[in-house]
């Protein structure tokens, strides 16, 4: 039986459920419907429910909870644990896969430390690969975008959400290359995906993941 996580009653006629990122069941009803009619519409909604929590678990990351400590994420697709300590730098340890966070305003914290490396590692990979692709950009900017891993603007600005680093290199290489190409063309012609395809054979699986993983822009 599906128990949803949250029911939103309101002046509505009808019934509608939803399945956030991260696999919550919300049930928005009306003000004067009962709990036997609900758990009957859940009933019938029950395959689709599920079919879409398992999309959604795919990615392999949960919501983060209020304490961070113990808390896993993907950074550059490896599973990194979280452990919060009584110090004033975050340190990272790749051979043990952790991150010590300072438990201090740790979240604000940890999006600091990745917005810094995001930066770090996406600068180097841009000048590397627009060497590679002959062509040359603006700027290499890191934002907290939610709604797409990275941009080209029409002065050849770049962009990147810094949860690109989230994904592993192989991916971030591929839409590093996708607005590099953006450079030389400013849509998704065919000329455009033949010059992603020159550099990235492949990059239809790297979309695919990063549709898949749509869930990760929501972390943090």
């Amino acid at each position: 039986m599906i128990v949803p996580d949250k029911i939103i009653r309101s002046a509505r006629k009808t019934l509608a459920v939803s399945v956030d990122p991260f696999g919550r069941v919300t049930v928005r009803a009306p003000k004067s419907c009962s709990e036997e009619r609900i758990f009957s519409f859940l009933r019938k909604k029950e395959a689709w429910i599920l079919r879409t929590k398992s999309k959604m678990q795919r990615a392999g990351i949960d919501l983060p909870p209020e304490n961070l400590d113990g808390y896993a994420f993907l950074l550059l697709g490896q599973r990194y644990e979280i452990t919060l300590v009584n110090e004033r730098f975050v340190r990272l340890d790749d051979m043990q896969k952790r991150i010590y966070l300072p438990e201090k305003k740790a979240k604000d914290r940890l999006v600091q430390w990745l917005k810094e490396n995001a930066k770090r590692i996406l600068s180097t990979v841009t000048e590397r690969k627009a060497r590679e692709m002959q062509t040359s950009y603006k700027s290499v900017t890191v934002n907290s975008a939610r709604g797409r891993w990275g941009s080209c603007s029409y002065d050849n600005a770049l962009h990147y959400s810094f949860r690109l680093l989230f994904a592993p290199k192989d991916v971030v290489e591929y839409v590093v290359v996708h607005e590099l190409a953006h450079t030389k063309h400013k849509n998704h012609s065919a000329a455009f995906w033949q010059e992603v395809e020159k550099y990235v054979p492949d990059y239809r699986e790297k979309r695919k993941w990063l549709k898949d993983r749509g869930i990760l822009m929501q972390v943090f």
